[in-house]
């Protein structure tokens, strides 16, 4: 499993896996009022069973630092989305690299972490690609949080720029794929999302199945750049 810092909490960490556990939960929570009454439910239930759950059942055993505290309730913030547009395998992207360069990439495939993404070994003052810059790689393909990078923009700055209708992945990323999972246990997850169990040996030298935010594809950009 993959771990990562929360943002600007150094000491604390999250992994995919857990968010995986997560996203099972609300969708299992979702199901039974679907299932029994024929509705999502509100918030506001969402948020009366959270704040529940966690006041029964959220101990020592369960989270360090509880020993002399309880949960009193689970409050729920929200705020007006922005308008969201989903983006798809095939499109190209642009994203603001530092002050005076943009970088580029193009979106490869949906997996259940994210969307698998190649970044081209080319930058430009404008976030308008070359397309004959198209054939190398700067670094290894990556695993790009989609959903907080193009749909939510919560970080750096990322531009779908352009569209390929019925796009499919060329034959080249057959052989890539992320590994998850512990020593003894490892499974490699290719581009297309499908799974299979591969040695520690074969493990080495493969990205984690962990998706990268703005900093994360900044700072592998910055090593390859160093290393080139």
């Amino acid at each position: 499993m993959g771990w990562w810092n929360i943002p600007d909490q150094k000491d604390a960490v999250i992994g995919d896996a857990v968010l995986d556990s997560i996203r099972h939960f609300l969708k299992e929570f979702s199901h039974e009022y679907t299932e029994d009454l024929g509705r999502k439910p509100t918030l506001l239930e969402l948020e009366y069973a959270l704040s529940l759950a966690f006041k029964v059942n959220v101990d020592d055993e369960i989270a360090s630092g509880m020993e002399e505290l309880e949960i009193k309730q689970v409050v729920l913030k929200t705020a007006k989305r922005p308008k969201r547009f989903k983006p798809l395998p095939g499109d190209l992207f642009a994203f603001r690299y530092d002050e005076k360069h943009y970088g580029f990439g193009r979106l490869i495939s949906n997996v259940s972490m994210g969307m698998v993404a190649e970044i081209y070994d080319y930058f430009s003052g404008s976030p308008i690609f070359d397309p004959n810059r198209s054939e190398k790689w700067l670094v290894d393909p990556v695993l790009l949080d989609s959903f907080g990078l193009f749909e939510r923009r919560s970080e750096g700055e990322w531009l779908i720029i352009g569209k390929t209708p019925d796009y499919v992945a060329p034959e080249k990323f057959n052989d890539v794929f992320f590994v998850t999972g512990t020593p003894g246990k490892f499974q490699a997850v290719r581009v297309d999302n499908s799974r299979f169990d591969i040695s520690q040996e074969a493990a080495i030298g493969h990205r984690r199945y962990s998706s990268c935010g703005d900093t994360q594809i900044k700072d592998l950009i910055s090593e390859a750049l160093k290393n080139k």
